[in-house]
């Protein structure tokens, strides 16, 4: 067997010859080792010993075989004799040999041969030509090598751009989705019609869509990983591929062209690891691009809930100052109706009472005793009693309504905060603030009012009740005073009567006694004669005597008329007649006189 590393030198000739006479050596030597190993081999050596020995099979040597026997008779270091520690070393080593494969055994075998062949003629180019033919064979296949991972990269690109694509278009479709929602909400002016589950229901879908986004982030990560690891393993076999190639080729050492295989698998394992790393980036920058966006959208629907809530606000805010602004809070109708028939019951009361006074003037020229204006102020005590009653009861009845109307306005603050909470506006909290410093300052403010304009309508009527019964005490006080006087007036006149009569008592009886003691004065001096004039005469005649102005009258009338039923002429019926006419004159004349007279002493 040649030993390795020996050089020798190549017998001349044609080159193919003198490979193949080195193929030729190379097989011999190899067929020579292989032969000595064959030789010295052993049986096998079992793992275990055996127990028991057949005796039978053995040879008639007893137990020791014909090796061992051999061994035994032998003499002490003869060269013919094999020497039994060799045998045993040699059979331990065939033995572990045995357990080697075919690929060990194959490669021991190859490392044995000589590795440098020294040519005989050192001036033949065979060796170049051989080198530089496998040099371009090389390079041609690593050329190849790379326009073959070139056209799989262009293959692949399709299996990474179409889900790019689809993921893409499906990603524009859902962000238009999500826009026109927020379009329509944002289009809408009545944003108050929208509801909290209008909201939810918008956020609902909103979720639907990126769990969808997640979903085919999730799928085109598993896309991108499905292609790349079909990349990995087509470029893996391709590798494979020409590692085999370029070792058929042999311009290289196999261990250089694995370490050249290896060194591009590294490169690509690099590129390899970089698609991968922009893969995992690209699923996180993808996620929290789809995070970034739901939290986008949710402060936006945040916003469109904050403004939805706060025209909510106003809204409650504004209607409910307008329902405190409203004339049937600010002017309860029941109110006036009440007011109403308070004036009419008052009128009524007052027109009893201005009667009653009235009453009184009428009845003051009859009114004969204190016991007729006692009833009369009684009365009037009485109907001023009613008013005020009348008063104080239709004051607790718009007192009633006032606090109806406050009532009402609590139970329209307590709708509006029910309708914050129900509508889920704001919590109960933000209810009660809101409600507390604006709506009950507003319902404070307007029972105030209420409070004063009914305070303000006791204190009045407090006044005028005072002011009437002041003033009726006043006339209750005067006509006392005036029937007092009356009384003293009275007296007087019945006094004065009294002297009046005692004095047209004498003056009648003096007038009677004048016309008895001037019966024949007035015959004797021929007053009969002196016609019509009688009237003037004895006008100036009393102007003169005072005390006989009066004059005959009646017994004087009787006579004349006698004497005119006596007379038979015409001539002296009518003289006679014309003496009555003048005693009729006279008395007449004379009852003037005592009626002036009269007159005067009554003045």
């Amino acid at each position: 067997m040649t030993l390795v590393g020996v050089p020798r030198v190549v017998p001349s000739g044609k080159v193919y010859r003198q490979i193949f006479d080195d193929e030729i050596n190379l097989v011999r030597t190899l067929g020579e080792a292989r032969s000595k190993i064959a030789q010295h081999k052993l049986p096998q050596i079992s793992g275990t010993i055996p127990l028991v020995r057949d005796t039978e099979t053995c040879s008639g040597n007893g137990f020791l075989s014909h090796r061992q026997q051999m061994w035994v008779e032998g003499m002490p270091n003869d060269d013919i004799t094999e020497n039994p520690v060799q045998y045993k070393e040699a059979a331990t080593l065939a033995f572990l040999k045995a357990q080697e494969s075919e690929n060990v055994i194959a490669a021991r075998e190859v490392r044995g041969l000589a590795e440098v062949i020294i040519p005989e003629k050192k001036n033949s180019d065979i060796v170049e030509r051989i080198s530089e033919s496998r040099r371009c064979r090389y390079e041609e296949t690593v050329v190849t090598l790379r326009q073959e991972l070139a056209r799989i990269g262009m293959e692949m690109e399709v299996c990474f751009l179409e889900p790019g694509k689809l993921f893409l278009t499906k990603l524009s479709e859902s962000d238009r989705t999500i826009e026109s929602l927020f379009q329509v909400s944002a289009e809408n002016l009545h944003l108050e019609t929208y509801t909290m589950e209008d909201f939810e229901r918008m956020w609902n879908l909103v979720s639907k869509e990126t769990l969808k986004r997640r979903q085919w982030i999730r799928e085109l990560d598993q896309a991108l990983l499905k292609a790349e690891v079909d990349r990995t393993e087509r470029i893996k076999l391709l590798l494979n591929k020409y590692s085999k190639i370029l070792d058929d080729i042999s311009y290289l050492l196999p261990s250089d062209v694995h370490r050249f295989i290896h060194k591009e698998a590294m490169m690509i394992n690099q590129a390899l690891l970089a698609n991968r790393r922009a893969i995992a980036k690209l699923f996180v920058n993808l996620m929290e691009a789809d995070l970034k966006g739901d939290i986008f959208y949710y402060r936006k629907l945040e916003e469109r809930i904050k403004t939805w809530r706060a025209k909510w606000k106003q809204n409650i805010i504004y209607s409910f100052r307008q329902f405190m602004e409203s004339e049937r809070i600010r002017h309860p109708s029941a109110v006036n109706v009440e007011l109403e028939s308070m004036l009419k019951d008052q009128e009524s009361l007052t027109e009893n009472r201005t009667a009653l006074l009235h009453s009184l003037g009428n009845m003051l020229p009859l009114m004969q005793s204190k016991a007729e204006l006692n009833e009369w102020y009684e009365s009037v005590v009485a109907i001023n009693k009613r008013i005020d009653t009348h008063n104080v009861q239709y004051l607790m009845k718009i007192r009633l309504q006032y606090e109806k109307v406050c009532q009402e306005c609590l139970s329209k603050v307590q709708e509006c905060k029910n309708k914050l909470i129900d509508k889920k506006i704001c919590t109960e909290k933000e209810a009660e603030r809101i409600v507390n410093p604006n709506f009950y300052h507003l319902v404070g403010r307007l029972q105030s009012r209420f409070e004063q304009e009914v305070e303000m309508m006791d204190d009045h009527l407090e006044q005028l009740v005072k002011h009437t019964e002041i003033n009726c005490r006043n006339v209750y006080q005067y006509f006392q005073d005036a029937l007092a006087l009356f009384d003293t007036h009275k007296c007087n006149l019945v006094r004065h009567e009294n002297e009046l009569h005692s004095k047209m008592n004498e003056c009648r009886n003096k007038h009677e006694n004048l016309n008895k003691v001037r019966a024949g004065v007035w015959f004797s001096e021929g007053w009969e004669d002196r016609g019509y004039n009688a009237v003037g005469r004895i006008r100036d005649f009393g102007r003169g005597q005072k005390e006989e102005r009066l004059l005959l009258r009646e017994a004087n009338l009787d006579v004349t008329v006698d004497k005119l039923r006596t007379q038979s002429s015409d001539e002296k019926l009518k003289a006679q007649l014309e003496k009555v006419y003048a005693v009729l004159d006279f008395i007449r004349a004379g009852y003037t006189c005592q009626v002036y007279t009269h007159i005067e002493e009554v003045q």
